[in-house]
């Protein structure tokens, strides 16, 4: 299973983002995709969350390949914004996972972890 992490940006009105309180809400947008989502897309589950440019996510998706649920989560959320007249005006500005950044990180951690002492024969 892979989390993919996506980014949809709400519309802009006259150049600015729509207001929060006048577009959909995350938990709603979270409801509409598991709604869509068909059993081969393999979703297990959807993490939603408002943001101030629009609404985060994470897909949790059973798939082979990290390429395979990168596509996926791609597809579904591309269909959400083509069927749905609530959704007129966003836009899927993120789609993927960023690997690079996770090793980077566990990198960083193990050269700042301490080493525990070996244990003196007795």
């Amino acid at each position: 299973m892979y989390l993919i992490n996506a980014r949809l940006r709400a519309p802009e009105i006259e150049g600015h983002l729509a207001p929060a309180g006048g577009r959909m809400p995350a938990r709603e947008l979270r409801r509409l995709l598991l709604a869509l989502a068909e059993p081969a897309d393999g979703i297990e589950h959807i993490y939603s969350e408002d943001h101030p440019a629009g609404i985060h996510l994470g897909l949790f998706i059973r798939r082979r390949t990290l390429d395979e649920a990168e596509s996926v989560a791609a597809r579904l959320c591309l269909r959400a914004l083509g069927r749905v007249s609530e959704l007129a005006g966003w836009s899927l500005v993120a789609c993927g996972t960023d690997l690079n950044l996770a090793l980077g990180r566990l990198k960083a951690f193990e050269e700042e972890a301490c080493q525990r002492p070996a244990i003196a024969a007795r």
